[in-house]
């Protein structure tokens, strides 16, 4: 690891600490209470649920949905105003070539290696799960565990590596935000790899006739993994 990688890692370690769901899978079924305690996202959409139930509504209705993304975008300008009054920033002024370059990055990264594979991995994974699992009326409930893990990491593993290789922009400084969310997010991934080769081992156990198809997405996931290590010695 060099020093670079090492220094972000550490700084992301105290970002975590004040804002953990920048540095989670979104599973909050499945996240300490510790976390969740102070997880403002956690807290937002428990707050939803709660005022639609004691509106007598569905947890997730539209309308009080959208009245409490109005709110939080507002107070995300308000936030954006009180630091463009702080620090003298002007958003709108910025150099519009950067821009341009960020854009045509992140259209660029499409044809990434990396993400290709992963979007293959994605792609089997779900031909995987729908002859082994959705189209079996009678399901191992021992194995639950370990196919809902699967399920939730194939359609997470390829929006996180896409998400990180588009903070990996250029220009991009030591204290480009952007680049540190990146890291974060290749860190993601990985644990979303080994939670998932670990699901699939235990699928295989005890299900010989899904051996072949585990094989090949055992070997898919630990490529990808090992091509984000070899990304992250460039960093």
């Amino acid at each position: 690891m060099n020093n670079r990688l090492r220094e972000i890692l550490k700084q992301n370690a105290e970002f975590e600490e004040q804002v953990p769901y920048n540095f989670c899978d979104r599973w909050c079924e499945r996240c300490a209470f510790e976390k969740k305690s102070r997880c403002k996202l956690y807290k937002d959409e428990f707050e939803q649920k709660i005022t639609c139930i004691a509106l007598g509504k569905e947890p997730d209705d539209p309308e009080i949905t959208a009245e409490i993304m109005q709110e939080q975008y507002r107070k995300i300008d308000e936030a954006i105003e009180k630091l463009e009054e702080e620090t003298e920033l002007d958003l709108d002024d910025m150099d519009n070539t950067d821009f341009e370059k960020i854009k045509n990055h992140i259209k660029s990264i499409q044809n990434h290696p990396l993400l290709k594979i992963a979007d293959e991995y994605c792609e089997k994974a779900a031909s995987f799960l729908k002859s082994a699992l959705y189209g079996k009326k009678a399901i191992n409930r021992e194995l639950a565990y370990q196919f809902d893990t699967v399920a939730w990491h194939h359609i997470l593993l390829p929006a996180k590596l896409n998400r990180a290789l588009a903070g990996f922009h250029e220009p991009a400084t030591d204290g480009d935000m952007a680049l540190y969310d990146a890291v974060a997010q290749l860190e993601i991934s990985k644990k979303a790899i080994e939670e998932s080769l670990a699901a699939l081992s235990e699928i295989g156990k005890t299900s010989a006739d899904l051996g072949p198809n585990i094989s090949h997405l055992t070997v898919l996931l630990k490529e990808i993994k090992k091509k984000i290590e070899k990304f992250e010695e460039n960093i």
